[in-house]
């Protein structure tokens, strides 16, 4: 299965790419997806990720030189781990340590 996960703060504007980004997807039929929209990542998104094959990101993204960014590495994510805040890096960290599974992914930022 896979996992759209798009995040961001509704109340800042363009902060909010990744949620608008779910809300068109889901007036259309996607076989075998499954869409999440959050105001941030938390550990508990992790639990509605352990189904998924791929996982994707979705995020607006405040300092990308481009448009558009497809960002796949995760060692370009930060690494400074806050409770009320992680990165996505974090979110397959967890997936991969704590449950053994091991999603393709992709982080796309805008």
């Amino acid at each position: 299965m896979r996992v759209i996960v798009g995040y961001g703060n509704v109340l800042r504007g363009e902060d909010a790419f990744g949620v608008d980004v779910i809300k068109k997807l889901q007036k259309f039929y996607l076989k075998n997806t499954k869409l999440i929209s959050a105001f941030q990542l938390t550990p508990e998104i992790v639990l509605e990720l352990l189904e998924a094959d791929e996982i994707i990101f979705i995020d607006a993204c405040s300092n990308a030189k481009n448009h558009y960014t497809l960002a796949c590495s995760l060692s370009e994510q930060s690494r400074f781990n806050f409770s009320h805040h992680i990165s996505p890096k974090t979110i397959i960290a967890m997936l991969e340590s704590l449950y053994d599974k091991h999603p393709n992914f992709f982080i796309y930022s805008m």
